[in-house]
């Protein structure tokens, strides 16, 4: 799962149990949801945290996105409030470790 941050607030999150580099590449290249909504620059940053099975992952991602209502997520994300514990104390996000590919990928965008 990864996430995408502008400065200190997440503003995107997502999942992939693929290819993360082919899955981010097409968000900040092909998917112009990124670019038009967001000024892409030095201060985003991506991170990444791995769970030991797909449902966990699957489970996480909607509940990051209705406790963090991130901006470019509308899939998924409900009017309301989440009110059943789901404890995520456990994730570690780390950055990705190929975050010099962002610059590269925006200036071919």
């Amino acid at each position: 799962m990864h996430h995408s941050l502008d400065g200190k607030s997440i503003v995107y999150i997502g999942r992939s149990n693929g290819d993360l580099d082919r899955r981010l590449r097409n968000h900040f290249v092909t998917s112009h949801k990124f670019q038009k909504k967001l000024e892409l620059c030095d201060k985003t940053r991506v991170e990444v945290a791995e769970f030991k099975t797909v449902v966990d992952m699957y489970v996480a991602e909607i509940a990051y996105i209705n406790l963090e209502k991130p901006p470019l997520n509308v899939d998924d994300k409900a009017q309301d409030d989440l009110t059943i514990f789901v404890d995520l104390s456990s994730v570690v996000w780390q950055p990705w470790n190929k975050s010099h590919l962002l610059g590269k990928w925006l200036s071919k965008g």
